[in-house]
């Protein structure tokens, strides 16, 4: 993948851990189970994110080290 669609896919990660928090704290309907669910679903999705970040920084150190080489 290149990093333009890896970042895209990163801002839409952190849209929907956004829209989860705030599902979260303004839903008072919310039973605990549910809450519990969406709290997991955000932090599957932040490890996610990390690991889509990881790729990023390891793509610009490549370039970077590849600028310094030559």
């Amino acid at each position: 993948m290149d990093t333009t669609t890896v970042l895209e896919i990163i801002k839409m990660i952190d849209a929907q851990i956004s829209m989860n928090n705030t599902i979260i704290s303004t839903d008072s309907t919310l039973m605990s189970e549910d809450t519990d669910a969406i709290a997991s679903e955000s932090w599957g999705l932040e490890k996610l994110r990390d690991h889509l970040q990881s790729f990023i920084e390891g793509q610009l150190n490549a370039a970077e080290n590849q600028s310094t080489e030559q």
